[in-house]
This record gives C-alpha cells, sequence and structure tokens, in this order.
C-alpha cells in the first residue's frame, strides 16, 4: 500500500510540474500567435522550421530514453554504480558523435525540405532555409537531454526533468513582449533555438548532485552497448512512425494557406498538452512496470499497470469531451487577440474538435507502448508504430478532397484509435487478462462524460456572451462557468455510476473528515 501511495505521490508531483510547464509553453505560442497572426507567412515558415528538427530527432531521442532506462537502472538497482557510470559516459559519448552528423546532415537538408512546401516564393524559400539552419544544430542538445532524463528518472529524480522546457518558454515570452517588433519573426527563431538548447544544460546540475561526473568513453563492443544496439532498432522504428506522422501532416498542411501556424497550435494545445499529463505517468510508471517484469512479479505487473489504465481513462475522457465542448470558447480567450479574428478561431476550434478524437488512443498508447518495453518486448509497438503511419497517410490521401486540409487532424485521431485497439489485442495475446474492471469503468467514465458534454453544450447557448464586465473578463467568465459545471456534473456521474478510482476518493475524504473530528 505504502508502495503504490508512493507511486501515486510522485506521478501527481510530476503532473502539477509538467501541465504547469505545458501552459507555460501555451501561453508563449499564444503570445507570438496573436502578435503575428496565423496568416503571416513568416510565422508559418517559423512553425514548419521549428517541427522539422524536432521531428527529426524524437525518433532518436524517444529510443535514447527508452533504453537508457532499464540498462542504467538495473545497475543502480544492483548497486553497481561503476557499470551505470561506464555506461552513461558511453552512451553520451556514441549519441553526441551520432547527433553531430545528424546536425550536419540537417543542415544539408535545409536547403532541399522547403521545395517540398508551398513556400515557393525567393523570399519564403531563403526565409525557410535559414531558419532550419538555425535550428538544426538543437538537436545536439535534444540528445543529451533525452540521455540526462532518463538517467536522472532512474535514479528517482523526476521533478527537474519535468520542469526543464519553462525556461525556454519564459524566454520566448520575454521576446514577444519586448523585442517582437524590432527583430520580428526571425529572432523568434533565434530564442527558440536558444530556449531548447537550455533543456539539457539545466539538466546538468542535478545530474552533478546525484554524483555523476562525465568521462569520455568509446567503446561499441561492450556488453551494455551490445544490448542497447539491439533494443535500439524495433524502438527507433516505432518512434520514427510517428515523427513521419507529423512531418507529413506538417509538410501536408504547408499546401493550405495559413494551416500550419493553427494546426501546429491546436496539436500543441490538445495532443501535446494531454501528453505532458501521460508523460508525467510513465516517467514513474515505466522504472516500475520494468522492476516487477525484472523479477517475474506478473501479478503485481497486472495490478499497477490495469489501476494506472483506470486512472487515466477517468481523466483523459472528460478532457476529450471538454475540448470538444468549450473548444470555441477556449480558442477565443486565449488566441482571439491581435491579428486574429472570427474565421481565425471558428478554423482553429474545427481543428480542435478533430484532434480532441485522439485525446484517450494518444495517451493510452504511450502507456501500452511503456508496457511492453518494460517486456523487453520492443516488436510490437515499433510493428504498430508502422500500422497508424499507414492509416494516417492513407485515410488522409482519402479525406483531404473532400476536407482540404481539416483531413490531417482527423485521419491522425482515426490512426491513433486504430492503432491503440491493435497494442491492446497484442498486450493481451502476451500476458493474458490484465484490464481487470477496465471495459466496465471506460463504459461508466463514457456515459459519464458524455452526459457532462450535453449539459455544458446546452449551458454554452443559455449563457449570455456579455456580462458587462469588458471583453477579457467576460471571456474568463463564461469559459469558468463552463468548466466549472462541467467538472462538477462529471464528477458527480461518476461518483453515482461508483468508479472504483472516485469512490476510493471519496472514501478518503469521509475518512480524513472523520479523523478531523468534522
Amino acid at each position: 500500500m505504502s508502495e503504490k501511495k508512493g507511486l501515486l505521490t510522485s506521478i501527481s508531483y510530476v503532473m502539477i510540474i509538467m501541465l504547469l510547464s505545458r501552459v507555460l509553453a501555451l501561453v508563449s505560442s499564444s503570445m507570438y500567435v496573436s502578435v503575428f497572426g496565423t496568416e503571416d507567412v513568416y510565422i508559418n515558415i517559423y512553425s514548419y522550421a521549428v517541427t522539422i528538427p524536432n521531428t527529426i530527432f524524437n525518433c532518436f531521442g524517444t529510443t535514447l530514453s527508452t533504453i537508457v532506462i532499464p540498462i542504467y537502472a538495473s545497475h543502480i538497482a544492483n548497486k553497481n554504480y561503476d557499470g551505470a557510470k561506464r555506461f552513461a559516459d558511453n552512451v553520451i559519448t556514441v549519441a553526441s558523435v551520432f547527433t553531430l552528423l545528424l546536425v550536419l546532415c540537417g543542415m544539408a537538408l535545409s536547403f532541399v525540405l522547403p521545395k517540398f512546401t508551398g513556400f515557393d516564393s525567393p523570399e519564403s524559400y531563403s526565409f525557410a532555409v535559414k531558419a532550419l539552419m538555425i535550428l538544426m544544430p538543437v538537436m545536439l542538445f535534444y540528445g543529451l537531454n533525452y540521455i540526462f532524463q532518463g538517467m536522472l528518472q532512474s535514479v528517482g529524480k523526476y521533478f527537474m526533468p519535468a520542469f526543464v522546457s519553462a525556461p525556454g518558454s519564459i524566454i520566448i515570452i520575454v521576446y514577444v513582449l519586448l523585442f517582437a517588433d524590432k527583430y520580428g519573426v526571425m529572432g523568434l527563431v533565434v530564442v527558440t533555438a536558444l530556449g531548447l538548447s537550455l533543456q539539457a544544460l539545466l539538466l546538468i546540475p542535478p545530474l552533478i548532485r546525484s554524483g555523476y561526473r562525465y568521462k569520455v568513453r568509446f567503446d561499441l563492443k561492450d556488453d551494455d552497448m551490445k544490448s542497447a544496439f539491439r533494443m535500439m532498432l524495433p524502438v527507433f522504428l516505432g518512434a520514427s512512425s510517428y515523427q513521419i506522422n507529423v512531418f507529413y501532416n506538417n509538410s501536408m498542411a504547408a499546401s493550405f494557406d495559413g494551416f500550419v501556424t493553427v494546426m501546429t497550435y491546436v496539436q500543441n494545445l490538445v495532443v501535446y498538452m494531454v501528453l505532458a499529463f501521460v508523460y508525467s505517468v510513465t516517467s514513474v510508471l515505466y522504472p516500475k512496470l520494468t522492476k516487477a517484469a525484472a523479477v517475474g512479479d506478473m501479478d503485481s505487473y497486472k495490478s499497477t499497470l490495469s489501476g494506472v489504465l483506470i486512472n487515466v481513462w477517468m481523466l483523459l475522457l472528460p478532457i476529450s469531451a471538454g475540448f470538444i465542448a468549450v473548444r470555441y470558447e477556449l480558442l477565443e480567450l486565449i488566441i482571439g487577440w491581435g491579428k486574429n479574428g472570427a474565421q481565425d478561431i471558428q478554423k482553429a476550434s474545427v481543428i480542435m474538435l478533430l484532434y480532441s478524437l485522439s485525446v484517450v488512443s494518444v495517451g493510452s498508447k504511450e502507456i501500452i507502448d511503456r508496457a511492453f518495453y518494460s517486456l523487453k518486448d520492443t516488436k510490437f509497438p515499433a510493428i504498430n508504430g508502422f500500422i497508424i503511419m499507414a492509416a494516417n497517410i492513407l485515410l488522409s490521401l482519402v479525406l483531404m478532397p473532400f476536407m482540404s486540409g481539416y483531413a490531417l487532424p482527423l485521419a491522425y485521431s482515426l490512426s491513433s484509435i486504430v492503432g491503440l485497439c491493435v497494442l491492446l489485442i497484442m498486450l493481451r495475446r502476451k500476458i493474458g487478462s490484465f484490464a481487470k474492471g477496465c471495459a466496465k469503468s471506460f463504459i461508466k467514465c463514457t456515459l459519464s462524460s458524455v452526459i457532462m458534454y450535453c449539459v455544458v453544450s446546452v449551458l454554452r447557448y443559455i449563457l449570455p456572451e456579455n456580462f458587462g464586465l469588458g471583453i477579457a473578463l467576460d471571456r474568463i467568465l463564461v469559459l469558468g462557468i463552463l468548466c466549472f459545471t462541467g467538472v462538477v456534473v462529471y464528477g458527480i456521474c461518476v461518483i453515482a455510476m461508483r468508479v472504483p478510482t472516485a469512490v476510493e476518493i471519496i472514501s478518503k475524504i469521509k475518512t480524513k473528515f472523520v479523523k478531523g473530528g468534522i
């Protein structure tokens, strides 16, 4: 019981930090979107250019964090600190050399990649090349960031890795407030590169405090490196399929006027906000599942996994329904300023609706992926990644003639649902029944979310648009009333339907009140 409580406590703290970091990222992107507008060609090029190195490297970075944790953590668990240090030294050196080569290739490709987009005027092409050249070197720091995060999480230090993106968002906010008028979008490119580079540097002090000191080591024949290479290819293929999806969607979106920035923004708002929450879970869950699988305690493995899935679904289902219900009011509040008009908000709200359909499937997939990785099975997630990629590309090609750019977020959501279903079937075949009570809880939470959506949707049409408090306060008040009502209705429903987690929370609250003499 104390171990379960510690797991939930760690997840809660990391979740709060990650969500605050995502809120900062949302504020920073809202500010530059409002200042430059979604139709500005240079801000669309910026959105495209930021995505490219992130897309290229996230394949390798996700692979790094996935293979570093089990190897490094196993040495720490067995008190083999020399082995852990040797592996860390080796993987940092080898990854840095590889990433440097990747940076050079990326900079060479900077002259080619913009030709596959709609940025075909001489000015647009030149700006895109410069932006990519500035942002490609960030991949070197991406690599170190992923390794450092894996090392810190392996020794139970979750909080700084969760916080690490916040300073970059603050830098962008300061730039937009003070220097955007003077240096424009190109200045935004430069400060973005600076902020992304800082992420790895900020993790060095906590690594030093944990006792780690780097020493150059390059040994590809080391046993740990051989194990890492065996795990690497399937994980890399699985991660690259997702990143190819992102690259494909952004490249296709560049063919539709003003679509790259607004689609990237909404994806950051919906998908990445959800992933921030899920990563707070997996950063703590992954080492726990790895430990249970390593000692053969499959009962603990299954109970931990099913319990986390129920808790995650209880939160993601209402989030998905809530995004759909209040999407226009939310977007109106956060980007309905400056150069953005009603037409921009309407376009963004449709994209948000379509991306919101993927909230549960994207979040659940990340957890099931880690369940496979903890069993040292990297093949099935890789196969599933390519199934998702194929489904996304096929669906988008079928739907684009009818839906134009809106086909891209819809294809993304539908393909993620297909991928989750395949992954759940694969895991059941591998370990047998594991989701005890999950189906019943899922149905109850889905029904509660539908009821919440209906109530909030009716309330939207009842509430007046103008309370006479000013535009900003009126928008905040309307959104606040809708969100508060949704939370209350959903809470009442899951308690009335006796969803286990909700019942447990109410029981704990009652116990505290009784102990407190209230």
